[in-house]
């Protein structure tokens, strides 16, 4: 296996590679009139866009791999917008380069670190329940950088008049980075990953929808984090125009199973629903998830494994969404 130094090159490599024949194409092309170099630049277009939440904040930059624009999809049927992603997926049209924080995950590590004492006043008596555990079990880095190679659209309400950073993304990721986190502690690790996925959100005054269906495979440099493939299925949805009693709507769901690479053990479960209470007066939903972490001794070997039994971990994370 290469290191993690020649995997990020390469990926960094392929990118600059790609985004420079396409700026020096864009250069030698012969001289257009004012006009169609007006229309060229309107389709051709590459964008900035910034996500920001407690749990994933990230920037991206789009940039197109033809002179087609950016589609639209103008849908508020869900199954129809993934259809809409899902076509024509296998060969790419777009690069997104792509720098994540993951800040909750962070804030786990950088309390136990710096400030053990207040971690430990956390704990709920001698049940075993650590609150910042229960509140930040989502990702097992604290950053990653990465790159995607697939189709992007701008995503729309039929009749919507407000415009948005609503995106939808379907297509292949390679990331890497060079620390994982177990139990809140910061593991030197040079990990990469290649996965297929689709994502996307929706972000209006009175709905906020996003969704991310992912399978892909982990690689690790440190031989006492074991490989894995995984797959994971995410919906969290606020709308202010519905009830609390709605079942789909007003609600999230996280779902992530792990599998060894070698023989195909499963060796971490997170289940977790969450239901919010939409307040369309003050424009706000308190947020309530609920769940539980599962993982085995053979997630990790060596200096890494616990060699005790099966650890669950439940989530109990109250929030106010906006």
């Amino acid at each position: 296996m290469r290191s993690f130094p020649d995997h990020l090159q390469l990926i960094c490599a392929a990118a600059f590679c790609l985004y420079t024949s396409f700026a020096l194409a864009e250069e030698i092309s012969p001289k257009e009139d004012r006009s169609g170099k007006a229309a060229a630049e309107a389709v051709s277009k590459s964008e900035l866009v910034l996500e920001a939440s407690a749990k994933y904040t990230d920037i991206d930059y789009n940039v197109p791999l033809t002179d087609k624009p950016i589609p639209v999809i103008t849908s508020d049927n869900e199954s129809e917008i993934y259809s809409k992603l899902i076509q024509g997926s296998l060969i790419p049209r777009y690069m997104v380069l792509e720098a994540s924080v993951y800040p909750l995950a962070s804030l786990g590590t950088a309390v136990k670190s710096h400030s053990p004492s207040l971690y430990r006043q956390a704990e709920i008596g001698n049940t075993g329940i650590n609150l910042l555990e229960s509140a930040t079990p989502d990702f097992q880095e604290p950053w990653a950088v990465s790159a995607f190679f697939g189709n992007v659209a701008k995503l729309n309400r039929p009749k919507e008049q407000r415009e948005g950073n609503n995106y939808g993304y379907t297509g292949y990721l390679f990331s890497a980075g060079n620390k994982h986190i177990k139990d809140n502690v910061l593991i030197p690790d040079d990990w990469y990953e290649v996965e297929w996925k689709i994502k996307g959100q929706l972000d209006y005054p009175d709905e906020k929808l996003s969704w991310s269906f992912r399978v892909g495979a982990r690689y690790n440099t440190n031989k006492a984090v074991n490989d894995v493939t995984y797959i994971s299925l995410h919906r969290s949805n606020l709308d202010l125009r519905y009830s609390f009693l709605e079942w789909m709507e007003n609600a999230n769901y996280d779902m992530r199973m792990y599998f060894l690479q070698t023989g195909g053990q499963m060796v971490r479960l997170e289940l977790i629903a969450g239901k919010k209470i939409p307040m369309p007066k003050w424009g706000y939903a308190p947020t309530l998830d609920v769940g539980f972490v599962w993982t085995s001794p053979n997630e990790y070997s060596g200096p890494l494994q616990n060699l005790h039994t099966n650890v669950t971990t439940l989530v109990f994370r109250p929030s106010i969404e906006f």
